[in-house]
């Protein structure tokens, strides 16, 4: 495996906390226009087409028989239909800073599925611990004996979406060296747009309102940061790092989600929901503090 710089691994880490942080409120604005799947589809779509102009023009190759892509098709599947799609359709009914902090329970799925992945980590007992304790949080955050307080089946919605997110970030894992993390990027955000579009023709709308100059800034920021530059330095720090410790992100997505959501939305911040989010990190912490030795020798390799 080619070595990484640390300072190509710190600019590409800092992208994603800060890239993906700053996506829940632009989708939150966006919502107000578009069709959730339509604008998740519409979003890729402008990605793929600025992406492939980029590829040709840095002449990375997206060479070799169409099977050698299906893997990369289906990991658009999943991250970017599937994860995506969820997260889009439960922003229609949940704010943008309540939807990140749900994502905080991301690095407790990945220990959890890395258990059963060979050549990754292994929890001891502080880590089920932590496990444990990090579900726990998740079970406060989402409230399900105060009915009324937030919609239930949005909520799960989203953590159903972590677990997807998680399982295939360790399958690219596995996959990483077959692709050049851009030519990654594009496939799987070309795949990932068919099948949101297709969603969006089943259910018959593209618009839910008139189209807002704050929707199309939105959508010009997923489709050019939240996509093309996030997803490749999301890949690239997969190619170099364990999975759960570049999850780790999540950590300081939802503090940026919070902010922006409060100061230009005016979204509800909450002491449960900060106390529920506490317990949650608390738990994914003790499970971190099982995974540097295996970390190091992997980044050895």
């Amino acid at each position: 495996m080619e070595r990484a710089s640390r300072t190509g691994l710190a600019a590409a880490y800092t992208a994603i906390c800060i890239i993906w942080g700053s996506t829940y409120l632009a989708i939150k604005v966006g919502l107000a226009s578009f069709d959730p799947f339509f604008y998740a589809g519409l979003r890729y779509v402008l990605a793929t087409v600025a992406g492939l102009v980029i590829l040709r023009a840095s002449r990375v190759p997206l060479t070799g028989p169409p099977a050698r892509w299906i893997p990369a098709f289906a990991v658009g599947v999943l991250f970017v239909a599937v994860c995506n799609g969820m997260v889009f359709w439960a922003e229609t009914r949940l704010d943008s800073g309540y939807t990140a902090l749900l994502m905080t329970a991301n690095p407790l799925w990945i220990a959890f599925f890395e258990v059963f992945v060979p050549g990754e980590s292994r929890l001891s007992r502080r880590g089920w611990l932590g496990l444990g304790i990090g579900l726990v949080g998740s079970v406060l955050l989402l409230e399900p004996w105060r009915s009324g307080r937030i919609e239930l089946g949005a909520a799960l919605v989203v953590e159903l979406s972590v677990i997807i997110w998680s399982a295939t970030a360790l399958w690219v894992r596995k996959i990483r060296d077959r692709y050049h993390p851009f030519a990654l990027t594009v496939t799987q955000m070309a795949a990932g747009s068919v099948v949101l579009l297709g969603v969006a023709a089943g259910r018959g709308r593209a618009l839910v309102g008139p189209v807002s100059w704050e929707a199309l800034g939105g959508l010009g920021f997923l489709a050019v940061f939240g996509s093309l530059i996030a997803f490749a330095a999301y890949f690239y720090l997969l190619a170099h790092w364990p999975a759960s410790r570049v999850a780790t992100s999540t950590y300081i997505n939802p503090v940026v989600a919070v902010l922006a959501g409060w100061l230009l939305l005016g979204e509800r911040v909450s002491m449960s929901m900060l106390g529920a989010t506490a317990v949650i990190l608390a738990g994914v912490a003790l499970v971190l503090r099982e995974e540097p030795q295996a970390a190091v020798e992997e980044e050895r390799t």
